[in-house]
């Protein structure tokens, strides 16, 4: 499944939910889909955005969150792009850059950025300086 997520109205990324690992998180977010919420920064953790979502899922493609980073070096060179979910407060993460602090916190990887990894990352970027901007998150064929 693709997912388009917009900041402030502006499409700025394509995700791809690997569905086949995450049949679950895959199924609750497109029965939820499109959704609108407040964009946060997680800089302490990462150079990463995140948001709260009204979905219950399950626990799916469980790792910890250095092992995100550490698999996504291994196979592609980087960090960035990897979407996670956090399933006890139900937030969306999507990762927009490479320095990620190892943190042994357990999460589900369901995706990862497709396109947009430069609108993202500059969204990431105004989001830190400036918390607030409404963020969207709809299924790509739904648009």
């Amino acid at each position: 499944m693709r997912l388009i997520m917009s900041v402030d109205g502006v499409d700025t990324c394509t995700i791809q939910v690997f569905e086949d690992k995450v049949p679950g998180i895959a199924k609750a977010l497109r029965e939820q889909l499109p959704q609108r919420s407040i964009l946060q920064h997680g800089k302490i953790i990462g150079e990463m955005v995140f948001w709260t979502m009204p979905i219950v899922a399950p626990w799916e493609n469980v790792m910890r969150t250095e092992e995100v980073g550490a698999l996504r070096r291994k196979e592609l060179g980087h960090a960035r792009g990897s979407v996670c979910w956090y399933n006890p407060r139900q937030q969306f993460c999507v990762v927009y850059g490479d320095d990620l602090a190892d943190e042994p916190l357990r999460i589900s990887y369901i995706g990862e950025v497709i396109e947009g990894e430069l609108e993202l990352a500059l969204a990431g970027h105004r989001n830190w300086l400036q918390q607030g901007q409404v963020v969207a998150l709809r299924v790509e064929d739904a648009a």
